[in-house]
Formats: C-alpha cells, structure tokens, sequence
C-alpha cells in the first residue's frame, strides 16, 4: 500500500494535468471520529441531541470482538456475541468546496442490513454485510453541522456460517466530484493482441451528467507504469445525452510488462474529463496487462507459461482483531502466505475488501473471487437462516454487477466463482445460467467455476470434498475430458501448532469420523509412525501437526493430484488461517484448518507447503526436541524441505542422509529421544542450501519480546505485532510453556488485541493479558495521532520480564 500512495505522489509530481485536476475530484477519508450506539434507539435517525455523549470510534471497526465468548452466543460467530442493533452517527461540516459539486459517500463494506440518514432523511437500505454501497448526499447537505446516521441490523442470528462480526468494519469516502463525472466503477480495461512488443488496450469509461441535453465533452485516457512513466495517452470527443455517456478507446502500450505472481507490474490509467475546456473530473484505474488461457487437457497458462494455482480459502476475520483489519494486518498476511509459496487466493466466501485486491495485484496472488456462499433459501440448501439468501432474489441482479464492475479491473481475479457448495443447484439451472452470462457478459476474458460443482453451464469445475477420495478426480476426466478443474476447496487437514500424534486419525473434532464400508475403502490411508501412541494425554480437540490428520486426504496426496494432472489446474487449501466461528463445539472458538494460527503463528504445515510451493532454498524439521519424560523411546523425526536430499544430525551426529523422493514428499527417520540438539541439513545437487535445529529446552526462566517493526507514523493506523516467546536461561524457546503475561505499554496506543492461536482458549481480547499457548503469545497496537515512544514490556510470575520499545513519528 506504501508503494501506491508513493506512485500517487510521483503521478501528482510528474503530470500537469493532473495538478489541474486534483480540483476536480476529491477522495476523502472519514474514519476518524464516529460515534458509536451499541443498542437500538427509536427514532435515532431524527434525534442528534444525545449522540455527542456516545462512545467514540475510529473504523473499520467490529463491535463483536470486545465482547464475551459464552455457549449461549452459538457455534456459528465462535461464542461470540454477534446480534443485536448497533448505531453510528458522524458530523460532517460543511466544505465550500461542495458548493455546485456532487457529494458521495461510499462504505466499503458494513455488516449488516445497513440504513443511512443524513439530516434525518433516509438514503437507503442495503442488506449485503460484504459488498460496498454508495449514496448521492448533495440533496441534503446543510452550510453548517451535518449528520450522518447509520443503523446496522445482525439482529437474526445466525446471520453467518463463520464469525461475521458486526460494525462497518470497512474504510468510509466522501467523494466529491463535478456534477459531470465518471461513474463509480465506470471504467473497463481490457489488454487485447499482447506480444512482448506491445498491448492493445481496450478502454470502456462510463460518463454521468445530470442533465437530459447534450453535453459535449473531452475524454483524456493517460496510462501510466508503476514508475509514474507515462506509456500511453488518447483524447477523445463525445456528447452525453440522456444522462449518460460510454466511451470507447484504445491505446497502444511498447514493450508492455507482464503481470503475474512473480512479476506483479500493474498499470494505472488516468481519465480525465475536459468540459469547456476546464479538467472536471479525474479518475485512477489500477489494471494488468496478462494473457491468460485456459486450455483443456493442457491446463492454464499465464503468459504462456504453464502455472498451477498454488492457493488458499481465507476469511477475512482473525482472532485478536475481528473483521476490521487495517492494512498492515491484510499485508501482513499476504506477505506471510507469499514466503510460504501460495501464489493465489478464493475469497471464500464473500467480497473482500478493496486494499485486499490492490495488494493482491501489487504482490503477485491470483484470485478466484467469489460474490456469495449460497443462493436464495430452498428446501436442502443447508445455509443458516438469517443470510443474505433472505434478500438474495431481490438483490442478485444489482449485486452482482456492481461485484463484477469492481473487481474487473484487476489483474490478480482470474476466474469468478457462481458461489460455494449452493447444495441442490441442479434444481436451479435457470439461475446457474443467468449468473453465468451476466459474468461473460461484462467479463468475456475470465472463466467462471463454481465450489463443488462440476458440470452445466460454469467452464471450470470446482472440487471440494467432492474430490479428496480416491478417483474422484480421475473419474471426472474420463467423463468430462475437455473440461478443466480447480480444487476450489482442498484438502482439509487439521493441526494445532505445537501438538503432534504418532498414530494418524480422522477426527474431525473430539471424535472419529465414522466411515461406512464404501466411504472407508475410498478415502487416502492414513500415516501413523507406530504402533502405540508416543504422545498420549494430549486433549483431543487438539490435531496433529504431522501430515497424519485429515478427513479425506493428506496435504502431500493431495498435492501430487494437483501436480502430476494437467487438466487439475490448482488447488485452495482450507485455510490459510485458522478463522474465527464455524466451530465444531464449545468452547472451540473454531477449527484447526488452517495453515497458520488465530495468531498468526505459522504451524508445521506452513513449512510443508513451502517445500511443494517455493523454489526459495528451505528445510524444516519436526517436532521439536523438548520431550521430557520420552528419554528412551524412539520419535519420528519427519523433514520437509524443496531440495533433493536431506542429512539428519543429533548433536553433530550424522544419523544419515536420505533422498527426498517424489511419491512420500518428506523424510522420516526414527530417533530415540535424548536430550541435545537435532539438526537437519538440505542438499541440491550435492551442495548444502539449508538447515533447520531445534535444541532441548530447560525450564522457564524469560520471556523475549520481538516486535515486527521499529517504527510507526502517528496516522491511527499503523500496526504493530508484538510476538512473546518463552525461553530457559540460556534463550532456547520453551515448546511447553503455557504461562500467564501481563502486558504495561508506556505511551499513547490504541489496543488492537491479545491473542495465543489457542482455539480453545475463550480469554477475551481487549485486555493487556494473555496465556501462552505451546511457548507463543502476540500482543497487537495501533498508533494514535501522538508522536513519542512506546515502552512495551512483558511480566510473568516466577519469570524475567522483557520490553521493547517503538518509536512513533
């Protein structure tokens, strides 16, 4: 996101045209200073003498994660409290700078079934808790104090198949524009006849006018590199009639740079509207220039490179913070699944925010973006009642392209998904239909799937569970041959960082899932390292962090389906990270599906994934070596790594070197557990490229702080991770240690959360203490709008306190 405001600046620098128009068209944020309500008021939409005494907030903001986790509260939002009716109101003064102009807002998401007033009169009602909204306010905009007022309704529970959350939890505009203007997504940018000599690009652009008569107009489309360089400019002549106007132009880009994973140069058009020879209105359009095909049999191909979706499902909530994630917390986590060689992304199963695309086109993932989970409600769909299904036959026709309007543009979406196993479809092929073609209608140049769907009318079919058995992928070829496939949604294994099991299972929670004879004899066999259980006592609903906990198919199975068939083109993990809600009983706040923690803290199949996904040079060796009481008995040593070879050591003592083999995709050796170091080394063509070690851990004796930055702007949004390791005296991580810390922090900060990856563990998170959970704890803040120094340290009884500080510009 850094590297967009930079590009912003260096277009403002470079571009005098631009000067001009910076008049035009004004883009402001209004996160900062709402009031916030958390109950229903009669009439409050009217009534603004008491608002000034509410609680003031900044958004995004999610209500639900300051509260309670409870049993009562249900699985579904993770025993949070999630219902109710909760109020915003906000003043908006006057700005000379509206005088004769049109003034939007716009919501980049709220949840949900949001009402908006401004000075008592309504703007509307939008039941959708995951797509953005916009109203037009120049009717009724006051010289003087304005009032905003927003009703949030999440009354109905369950609302949601995962945590949901409840608040606008998304960033708010004002827009200010000419009464002459560019619509809100207005532009369609398409790359046409892409060699590496040049691109054609197609150019669609939307123009509105409030007047009936024509207006005659000047169209200036500038394309600029991700370097600020002009590449590119048209100028074009039109007349709006009838309120309207839709351009159309092309523009030759040189020598274009390809967008892809690797490569994530994006471009950005400037559109200008010139009326009366004065710039009226301008506006921005990041796009890629990709060529991307989808041949059956063959696979897909980006820039005629032959590319396999290495990917995850994601929800956009996470443990400590809820649903309102800054930023840096979106970049964060791209940046972690990006090391780990995930290459794509499903917005499982809903819109995402507008940020996450932008870094998604700027750091390389590709998409698979999905507008809803299910359908209208029907006898068998198996959705929760109070969805956005109830408003779903009304608001489908709207949504949908206003969905497709705001995400076409960018590079990263390379297919569009009809939904998410929408159970009893076959009965609704009329609606199948119309979804897909209003998809190929706007976006004739990217495929559409459907999550557990493999025939009719979507162009590639979607595997979830329906294609972890064994031949449920081969069988589907032979039936469909010319028809691509995606793993929309798997594997589904489960592990909890820290916690390892000899014996495979298939506990889905506390018990084992029950096979009947035809469903057992199809499933993938499971590993077990022994015959007798060498970590007994561990709670149940804890999985194993070997690949040896699956409902179907392991991790490594899984991934030789995807790479060794060139018609399954990819495949989306479920999860990159664990999630709150959709638990599987009290108090689980959720399952161990993902791949990373509530924390944040990566589990041992991160580094699996890794070994399949990254070409970065990397071995990881589990489980740790801190095993008090096992002196004696032999525990599988298992690595993972991407060379061709790996060598074992226990205290400097080669226990072997073994070749890293294609079929079992890890190395095991059986080690008799004493305690020291155990140390493994990877090799590539008989050169050592990595090594990994875990040391045998002492008691308790510290805590260490480790903070992932320095330094923060005093904007109130910046983020900081504050990560607590337990170590012994001579600094080795304690994997064991569940231990209390009190958090004190010297300075102004906002508290984001605490939070230990433990999905057992209902603490609450708005406090400044938090238990380890196997060694770990995070300790998350955000800046304020005051410079200074913050001063974080750690205490816990019996153990040496740590700090670290930050410093605030």
């Amino acid at each position: 996101m850094r590297r967009l405001s930079l590009l912003g600046l260096l277009i403002l620098t470079l571009s005098p045209l631009c000067l001009r128009a910076t008049e035009a068209r004004v883009i402001q944020n209004i996160d900062f200073d709402w009031y916030f309500y958390p109950a229903d008021i009669q009439g409050c939409e009217m009534d603004n003498s008491r608002f000034l005494s509410w609680r003031k907030v900044d958004v995004p903001h999610d209500y639900s994660i300051e509260g309670t986790y409870d049993q009562k509260n249900g699985r579904e939002n993770g025993f949070l409290p999630g219902g109710g009716v909760v109020w915003y109101k906000k003043e908006l003064e006057w700005n000379p700078l509206w005088e004769g102009k049109k003034v939007f807002i716009e919501f980049d998401g709220a949840y949900m079934n949001s009402t908006v007033w401004l000075n008592g009169y309504k703007l509307g009602f939008y039941p959708n808790g995951y797509l953005g909204f916009s109203y037009d306010l120049t009717p009724y905009l006051v010289k003087g104090t304005n009032v905003l007022s927003v009703r949030l309704d999440n009354s109905r529970l369950p609302s949601a198949r995962w945590y949901s959350g409840i608040g606008i939890y998304r960033h708010v505009n004002l827009v200010t524009t000419d009464p002459v203007h560019i619509a809100r997504f207005g532009t369609c940018i398409r790359a046409e006849e892409i060699s590496t000599e040049s691109a054609r690009i197609c150019i669609e652009t939307e123009v509105n006018s409030p007047e009936a008569c024509e207006v005659p107009i000047k169209l200036i489309s500038v394309i600029r590199d991700s370097r600020g360089r002009e590449v590119g400019r048209s100028q074009r002549n039109g007349q709006i009639s009838c309120y309207q106007l839709t351009s159309f132009d092309t523009i030759c880009v040189e020598n274009p740079r390809l967008w892809s994973p690797d490569t994530p140069e994006c471009y950005y058009m400037e559109s200008f509207v010139e009326k009366e020879g004065k710039i009226v209105d301008n506006y921005t359009t990041r796009f890629g220039i990709r060529r991307l095909e989808y041949i059956p049999e063959k696979g897909f191909r980006l820039n005629d490179i032959p590319t396999k979706m290495k990917g995850v499902c994601l929800h956009q909530n996470m443990g400590a913070v809820g649903t309102a994630l800054a930023e840096d917390i979106w970049h964060k986590r791209l940046i972690q699944l990006k090391k780990m060689g995930c290459n794509a992304i499903r917005t499982s199963h809903y819109p995402y925010a507008p940020e996450f695309y932008a870094m998604c086109d700027t750091l390389g993932f590709m998409v698979i973006d999905e507008p809803w989970d299910g359908w209208f409600h029907w006898y068998g769909c198996h959705k929760v009642p109070y969805d956005y299904s109830n408003d779903f036959l009304d608001w489908w026709e709207k949504d949908l392209p206003d969905f497709i309007k705001r995400d076409r543009n960018c590079p990263s979406v390379v297919m569009w998904s009809l939904g998410n196993e929408v159970w009893g479809y076959d009965r609704h092929m009329y609606l199948q239909y119309k979804m897909n073609k209003i998809f190929h209608d706007m976006d004739p140049t990217r495929p559409t799937t459907q999550a557990y769907c493999t025939d009719l009318y979507i162009d590639i079919a979607g595997f979830n569970a329906n294609g972890e058995c064994k031949g449920d992928i081969s069988d589907f070829h032979k039936k469909q041959p010319l028809k691509l496939a995606v793993g929309t949604e798997i594997p589904h294994t489960r592990q909890t960082r820290g916690v390892y099991r000899t014996i495979g299972t298939r506990k889905p929670w506390d018990k084992d899932e029950v096979l009947n004879e035809h469903d057992a004899a199809r499933v993938f066999p499971l590993t077990s390292f022994t015959t007798e259980e060498v970590f007994d006592g561990i709670d149940t609903r804890y999985a194993s962090s070997y690949d040896n906990q699956t409902r179907r198919i392991s991790v490594r199975e899984q991934w030789k389906q995807t790479r060794d068939n060139d018609f399954f083109i990819g495949q989306f993990v479920w999860t990159g990270f664990d999630y709150l809600g959709e638990s599987w009983g009290w108090p689980g706040r959720t399952n161990n599906y993902g791949i990373i923690d509530l924390a944040g803290f990566e589990k041992d199949h991160y580094y699996l994934y890794q070994s399949l996904w990254s070409d970065e040079p990397m071995v990881h060796v589990l489980p740790h070596w801190t095993h008090p009481g096992k002196e004696g008995v032999e525990i599988p040593v298992v690595v993972y790594t991407n060379g061709d070879a790996a060598e074992l050591f226990y205290n400097g003592k080669s226990l072997g070197r073994k070749d890293m083999h294609r079929d079992s995709l890890q190395i095991v050796w059986n080690v008799p557990y004493r305690p020291g170091t155990i140390k493994a080394v990877a090799y590539k063509d008989g050169r050592v490229i990595a090594s990994c070690s875990h040391k045998t851990a002492g008691k308790a004796y510290s805590l260490k702080l480790t903070a992932d930055r320095k330094t923060m702007k005093s904007n109130r949004k910046d983020v900081v991770f504050v990560t607590v390791d337990v170590t012994d005296k001579k600094g080795n991580f304690v994997p064991y240690a569940n231990v209390d810390v009190d958090f004190e922090v010297k300075g102004d900060y906002k508290l984001i959360g605490v939070e230990n990856g433990d999905v057992l563990d209902i603490a609450p998170h708005k406090v400044l203490h938090r238990k380890t959970f196997n060694g770990k704890a995070l300790l998350i803040l955000q800046a304020t709008d005051n410079a200074g120094r913050l001063r974080i340290q750690a205490k816990s009884p019996g153990l040496k306190s740590s700090s670290v500080e930050i410093n605030v510009i």
